[in-house]
């Protein structure tokens, strides 16, 4: 393909602002999330930022290598287990193992919770419940069950759980479980009803809903922890409760109760750290301490080391630097082991902005730990194709596309990895089967124009994908650009007229007027062919 040719495919694209642009409409909402992250801060940050590091073509590789290796295991936890840490990094090996126990342990779903409630077996779900605590406190593989079965059952604030709860506290009064269940999901509730936007931009409605909901829950929540202090999941909840809008003096006294009852829990300590945040009136010291002072308990529960990331990480997000330097020091920042949903922000941001090796690496760590994330895996595909893995990245897809095959993303993600190993037919096959879910779609007719147009030659393909774009968007420049880039490479007749049409349509478009003195240019070198006389022009 000459100049001419993708400059026009380029001038395309570009004019349209689909394509390789939407990468870069990617980048600037990371960058406006990044910006709206900082102004949440309420210090000035005085720490120097982690010493940048930029992970190596040859890191990449052998990361993936490992991790390909790795994800070839069945067993969810041997994988996890087996997984490379990120290079460079000095993750405890303790940490990881307890975290892959805590993020894959066996936890009773919500559905089992409801299926007890309404054959009015609430003692024995009382009874599973206490097992859970009593593994928890007893049991080293099991540290963090019961905390983690209310994040994962009562803490998504819909109110569809409502009914089974009650039910429960109905069925079962004394039930310090039932109660920390009802607070927990009533907090949740009134995060949701709050909404993410700054308390000043909040309408009052919400703020009054919230508040009905958070006295909700700071009732039941008080009501569990009455009945057994070593609910732990309770102390969790009412920290959280303080931090949204109980005030400090609350907050101090939930934190200082929830360490005095269990001393060595992590989520009662990822609570309080995050209570601590400067955002929320604390200060990036205060969160060192409670960190260092979580280490005295780590050899029994290695799960708090991971809180040694939470000021590094807290203190970039919140730095005012640009993107490029934020992803340089986050590989510093997450130096050890750190909650999935920080590695995975790190590489959804790497990804917006392009760079696979810190996209491929963190948001293979997140998949570590959470493998259902059809999204993070979707994202990852673009790296494993950067580092040569598109066979991998092409089969994880396939995994995600069998059980959700009207999955758009999963199948551009797809149609990618096939066109980059040079599989035009199943790239084609994959595009199509996007716009059959969403027609007209123009960033997916333009990635198969440059498969016919640039990578195939299948002129008459080609030629049907810029008349429907001529067709359904005739005062866009971009399908007439794709039929002057045919007429040129292959060549097909009619040069001239196109470049008088796009002449009259959009001449005083700078950028178009530059490339149409190209085409005529280009039709003047060939005049002497006559392809493109005008009786058999188009």
């Amino acid at each position: 393909m000459n100049a001419l040719q993708r400059g026009l495919l380029i001038g395309a694209i570009v004019l349209l602002g689909i394509g390789e642009l939407a990468w870069i409409t990617r980048s600037a909402v990371a960058q406006a999330r990044h910006e709206a992250e900082l102004a949440q801060a309420q210090q000035t940050v005085q720490h120097p930022l982690p010493a940048p590091r930029k992970f190596t073509r040859e890191e990449g590789y052998a990361f993936f290598a490992a991790a390909k290796k790795a994800e070839a295991l069945a067993d969810p936890l041997q994988r996890c287990l087996a997984y490379p840490d990120p290079p460079g990094s000095h993750w405890s090996r303790d940490a990881v193992r307890a975290y892959c126990r805590y993020r894959l342990q066996p936890a009773m779903t919500f559905a089992e919770v409801r299926e007890l409630v309404q054959q009015g077996k609430a003692a024995e779900l009382d009874r599973r419940f206490a097992a859970a605590l009593h593994a928890q406190q007893t049991d080293p593989v099991s540290h963090g069950l019961l905390d983690r079965i209310y994040y994962q059952d009562f803490d998504d604030g819909s109110f569809d759980v409502r009914p089974t709860l009650d039910a429960w506290k109905r069925d079962s009064p004394r039930s310090a479980f039932a109660w920390a269940a009802s607070g927990t999901a009533y907090l949740a509730m009134a995060w949701r009803a709050r909404g993410t936007a700054y308390i000043r931009d909040t309408p009052a409605d919400q703020i009054e809903a919230m508040d009905r909901l958070l006295a909700q829950a700071d009732s039941d929540l008080r009501q569990a922890i009455a009945l057994d202090p070593q609910v732990t999941p309770a102390h969790s909840a009412l920290i959280h409760a303080g931090q949204m809008g109980f005030g400090k003096a609350y907050t101090n006294a939930a934190i200082r109760a929830g360490l005095a009852a269990a001393p060595d829990n992590y989520s009662i300590h990822g609570a309080a750290i995050a209570a601590r945040e400067p955002k929320w009136g604390g200060s990036l010291e205060a969160m060192d301490r409670l960190a260092a002072q979580a280490q005295a308990h780590a050899a029994a529960n290695p799960l708090l080391k991971l809180l040694l990331s939470e000021r590094p990480y807290y203190e970039v997000v919140n730095r005012d630097c640009t993107v490029a330097e934020a992803l340089a020091a986050y590989p510093g920042a997450l130096d050890q082991v750190a909650g999935y949903g920080y590695l995975a922000y790190v590489g959804k941001l790497a990804d917006d902005h392009h760079d696979t090796a810190v996209a491929g690496i963190y948001l293979s760590e997140a998949l570590r730990f959470d493998p259902a994330r059809d999204d993070w895996r979707i994202r990852r595909s673009r790296a494993l194709v950067d580092f040569d893995e598109g066979a991998w990245a092409v089969a994880d897809l396939g995994r995600v596309l069998a059980h959700s095959p009207r999955d758009a993303a999963a199948l551009g993600a797809r149609a990618y990895a096939y066109t980059m190993q040079s599989d035009f037919g199943r790239a084609e096959r994959d595009y199509r089967a996007v716009l059959a879910l969403h027609p007209g779609d123009v960033d997916t007719l333009l990635r198969l124009a440059d498969i016919f147009i640039n990578l195939s030659h299948d002129w008459d393909k080609g030629w049907a994908i810029t008349d429907q774009l001529i067709r359904e968007q005739p005062n866009n420049p971009a399908g007439w650009l794709l039929r002057a880039s045919i007429q040129q490479g292959q060549p097909r007749a009619g040069l001239d007229v196109t470049a008088d049409e796009l002449d009259a349509r959009f001449g005083k478009n700078p950028q178009v007027a530059k490339i149409i003195l190209e085409i005529r240019a280009s039709v003047a070198l060939r005049k002497h062919t006559g392809i493109d006389a005008r009786p058999g022009a188009p």
